[in-house]
Parts: structure tokens; sequence; C-alpha cells
């Protein structure tokens, strides 16, 4: 039986084929294709702070990175799954790097055991350069599996603590139960998915309840709130503000509340004719105009589109949407990188889970540069990453400092803005024009909410210098 959301594709296919276009993001961005082909129905992905990129692969359970410009070809990892065919949700599914990875190795991912009737949320560590010593952490039967409506997105809070997304296993009533974790969000405490003593509901992982079919987590960069991508059945899709404790109505309703009942939390924003959402952050990085930042982006499946949202200053209410691009085919992981662009995959050839791994770059972004970022959002006690981006063959040398100067001192190099506190090591740039650093933060509260502030000086061949923007993260913790 096909799933509402494989039906839907296929009937917005045969609706809209005639007017597909070529790629139009906005003036000033370019698509860059960084890997076409050799993916093979991938479906989630996240930064490690070293820069590395891991990509689930739905149907082979394998965990792909792509690292200095190429996809690797051995895999990191391989996880027995039951990938259930083309167009089914089964598989490898979801993906997270442990904020303190740099230090314990640790990966999570989410996936369909081998006889298909149980998904499972398992770790993964690191060892001479692959993953190794699959620990299965979700109870034996937690999570009953079916064709469609597994689940599978996970994404680290401020805190720390793992946020995993799940579906309904096609039992609408699932949602609602809270004997089950199925259609529910999930928070765990980690490595060994402890349930956090300040969850909503006292001894339970349940952080919030009432979900149909999820595909995207995202943590608000300033705020630090949780938003969902949710698809509904036959009448609306949604994009959720997830409140701890809250109900988002499935299967009771789909979209608005009408009339309006105090007991389920009204969507931000939803969706008829239905979209399927999948795919979504918001973007972080220093490199994109400053209309952008902050933005909030996700895949439209149906209609192989990028769409962009504003939000206002709480993060309550959508103030604004465009379509930001029409996709070369349907969208599924995105995610905003260490290089301050959008990464996202997608997919051409039909089926769910992508063949092709693209990023989006603009045209004001300075040559070279820098960013920082901590990539998987807790950055107190845990990690961040330091990008420099410059020509191939460049040396860079990046510094950091608990501040930044008011006004910029002008020199031959260009302007100085952050004073060399804390030199890190120099580095060549000799693939894709990008160098990363991870780098371990102390766990000293008093910096809670305090800033780093990075700029690098790099040396070209010609043994030209210049300096980098500057570049700021607050921490988070």
């Amino acid at each position: 039986m096909l799933s509402f959301r494989t039906m839907r594709r296929l009937i917005a296919a045969a609706t809209f084929v005639s007017f597909a276009s070529a790629q139009s993001p906005p003036p000033g961005f370019t698509y860059q294709t960084l890997v076409d082909g050799p993916l093979n129905s991938a479906t989630a992905m996240a930064f490690a702070p070293d820069g590395r990129l891991f990509i689930t692969e739905r149907t082979t359970g394998n965990i792909r990175v792509f690292a200095n410009g190429a996809l690797q070809a051995a895999p990191w990892a391989t996880i027995a799954v039951a990938g259930g065919g083309t167009w089914a949700e089964q598989g490898l599914l979801g993906i997270a790097i442990d904020p303190a990875f740099l230090t314990n190795r640790f990966v999570y991912v989410f996936y369909t055991a081998p006889s298909g009737t149980e998904n499972r949320i398992a770790r993964l560590q690191e060892n001479g350069g692959v993953g190794s010593n699959l620990t299965v952490l979700s109870p034996a039967n937690a999570l009953q599996s079916q064709l469609y409506h597994n689940a599978g997105p996970m994404v680290f809070g401020y805190d720390g603590t793992l946020f995993v997304g799940t579906g309904d296993a096609l039992g609408g009533s699932n949602a609602q139960n809270m004997q089950t974790w199925l259609g529910k969000i999930l928070r765990f405490n980690v490595p060994n998915l402890t349930v956090p003593s300040n969850n909503p509901f006292p001894g339970s992982a349940i952080y919030s309840l009432g979900h149909r079919n999820q595909f995207g987590l995202t943590i608000h960069p300033v705020t630090g709130k949780l938003y969902q991508t949710e698809n509904g059945g036959a009448l609306m899709d949604e994009l959720n503000l997830i409140q701890a404790g809250g109900n988002y109505g499935w299967p009771n309703y789909e979209g608005l509340e009408n009339p309006p009942n105090p007991s389920f939390i009204d969507p931000l924003a939803s969706y008829q004719p239905t979209t399927a959402p999948t795919g979504t952050c918001f973007y972080r990085g220093d490199h994109y105009p400053l209309a952008y930042k902050h933005a909030w982006f996700f895949t439209d499946y149906n209609m192989n589109r990028l769409r962009m949202l504003t939000l206002n200053a709480a993060g309550t209410t959508v103030t604004s949407q465009i379509v930001f691009d029409t996709l070369p085919g349907s969208g599924y992981g995105l995610v905003s990188g260490p290089d301050g662009n959008l990464w996202y995959l997608t997919n051409d050839q039909g089926g769910f889970g992508a063949d092709e791994l693209g990023r989006y770059v603009h045209a004001n972004e300075p040559m070279p540069s820098a960013q920082i970022s901590s990539v998987s959002n807790k950055s107190l006690g845990a990690s961040i990453t330091v990008c420099v981006h410059a020509p191939n063959g460049t040396i860079a040398v990046p510094w950091l400092s608990t501040s930044q100067f008011a006004s910029p001192l002008p020199t031959p190099f260009g302007n100085l803005w952050v004073q060399g506190d804390a030199m890190l090591s120099a580095v060549v740039v000799t693939q894709d024009q990008r160098n990363y650093l991870g780098l371990t933060l102390p766990n000293a509260p008093t910096f809670l909410g305090s800033s780093i502030y990075l700029q690098a000086v790099v040396v070209d061949a010609m043994s030209t210098l210049r300096l980098t923007n500057p570049s700021q993260l607050v921490i988070r913790g």
C-alpha cells in the first residue's frame, strides 16, 4: 500500500510536470553540485566538528562521509537494515553527532532492524576513522515499524539533550497514546538514552505528542526552541514550534483546529494542497545577506522546492515566506554547514532518498572568509568548528578572542576586527577551498551566553597576506 505522502507525490508529479522549471535561486546565489550519483537513497546528514559530513543511505544502511571536497568511497559504517524498497520509509533514517564527538567519538542513528518490524535508536563509536561497536539504546520493541510513518529525525538541543521524532506506524491512535513512543517527539540524555529530570511527563521520554509522520527537526539559532516539519494525511501539512508537553492534534486534527481547541497546539504554518515538508534547518552562517540571517528553510518534497520563512523575534509567528529555489528533484536532508552555506540532499530519479548532495553559496561571501559554528548546537563543554575558505594551497592562521573591536583597525592586509588572544594552528587549504578545525571548549559556566570571535590571516602562493571577515559564536550549553 502506498502512503498518503507517496500518493500525493505521484499526483503532484503528474499535475505539475509540464510546469517544471530550472533552478532559479535569488540573485547572488549559486547552487553547487557536490555529489551526483554515488549516493543511494540518502535521507539525512549531520556535520562532525572536524568538518566531515556524515550521510545516511536508507536502503543500504551505509553511513557515507563527504570530506575534503569528495564523497569517500568506503562507508564509515554499515548497519544491517530493512530498507523496504524504493518508495518505503524504512531503513537508516536519522543521524546525530554527539556534541562531545571530539572526545567520545559517538554518533547516534535511527534505523529499521533487519526484521522490518522494529525501529531502533543506537550509538556507534569511531575507531581508526570508521564507525564500530553498534550499541542499541532503545528498549526492545519500543518503536514498532511499518513500511511507512517511521520518522527518524534527530537533533541535539543547546543543553545537549537529544530529540528524536517518531511516526505513528500507520496507526493514528498511537499518536495520542502515552503508553507508546510512536507518534511522538522524544527527549533523552546521552550517551545512554536516559530520561531528563525536566522532561514534561515525569519519568517519560515523551516530549510532545500527536504527530503523524515527521521528517525534520531543527533548533532556532537564538532562542534554542525546537521546530518540526510534519506530513498530514489528505488535508494539511504543518510546520510546528514544539512546546514541552504539547499535543499537536493527530489524528483528531490536521492544520488549524476548527473550532479552536485549547487542548491542542496549532501549527505556525499549514499547507493545502499538501507539500510534504521534509528536511529543515535555520540558516546559521555569516556569508548570506542580512535578510537571510536565522531564516527557516525546508524542502518541499511534493513540488521539488526549497522554501524560506522568516519569523518574528519570539519565533512564534511566520512573518513572510517565499520559494527560495526550485530543486533538481525531491528534497530530503537540509543543514546549515560550518562553512556558512546551506547543504541539502535531493533526487531527480524518484523514490524516497537522495542521489545528489549540493550547497548554496553567495557572491557576497568574501574571499578569503572565516566562519565559527557549533554543528551539534551545544558548545559549552562541547565542540566548536572553525572554517577558513581560501584558494587551495593557501596557508591560514586563525585566532580567537572573547571580544571584538568596536570599529575595525585598517591594515595593509584588510580590516582587523579580532585581537589575537588565542592563536590556533596554521593549516593548509588543499581541497574544496576549505579547511576545518574542531575544538573542544571547557565546561566553564561563567562563559555561558558570552561570545567567541574568530578571524584569520591567509598567505597565498605569492606570499600575499589577507585578513578574513570576523565571525561570532554565542556559547550555548
